[in-house]
């Protein structure tokens, strides 16, 4: 009865697993498809902002892509290098949040995948019933642990879509560049430029004494 139920548990697991894999698939295009399309910056604005806007594409097996000049981004280091001259904390924000997220997904899929395959292993390779009542449950959590780092994975490719939105805002002139933030507070005291008076030399008075003629 346990055995049964357990199975028809894990059944229930791989069937949602797909669904959340369909969803996955599908949120990029329709994300994408609402999305309006992107005028091409002038001359003007790409000398004055010196920035290169970031193309996105999506391909169904390759999912989602970015190209800027000709040459795709593939690792984090590669959207810094485009992202980072912009300076703009939210940009930034976003990226870093997309690796970090990125990171735990990883991890959560790999722990998942572990934990589905030592499970089904150790399930064919015992006869007791118990022991594979547990280790039906272990794979079923890895199952649970590696639908949750798709989760992740997902999130983690949304917010680095919206960090490059944010970047061709301002490299398409959308946008205009604020002033950094200082980083001492000092900078923002008015800074007087010392005046230079110069000082009078000194004089000394030297009293003339008249000179009376000798007395005869």
């Amino acid at each position: 009865m346990i055995f049964s139920i357990c199975f028809e548990t894990l059944i229930l697991a791989v069937f949602l697993k797909h669904l959340v894999i369909l969803a996955l698939f599908f949120l990029p295009v329709i994300s994408l498809s609402a999305q309006t399309p992107t005028p091409t910056p002038s001359a003007a604005q790409a000398v004055t902002l010196s920035l290169h806007p970031i193309d996105t594409r999506f391909s169904t097996l390759g999912g989602m892509s970015y190209v800027t000049d000709g040459q795709e981004l593939q690792t984090y280091t590669d959207f810094r290098e485009v992202i980072g001259p912009l300076k703009d904390y939210e940009a930034g924000r976003l990226l870093d949040r997309s690796q970090t997220t990125d990171d735990v997904a990883r991890i959560l899929k790999i722990v998942g995948f572990l934990g589905v395959a030592g499970g089904l292993v150790a399930y064919a390779t015992t006869n007791d019933t118990n022991s594979q009542t547990a280790f039906l449950l272990t794979a079923l959590g890895g199952e649970v642990t590696f639908d949750v780092g798709l989760l992740f994975a997902s999130e983690s490719q949304t917010t680095k879509f919206n960090a490059v939105q944010r970047y061709n805002r301002f490299a398409y002139g959308r946008e205009q560049i604020l002033p950094q933030t200082p980083t001492d507070e000092k900078s923002l005291l008015p800074v007087t430029t010392p005046v230079t008076v110069p000082t009078p030399a000194a004089t000394m008075a030297i009293p003339v004494v008249p000179v009376s003629g000798r007395n005869k």
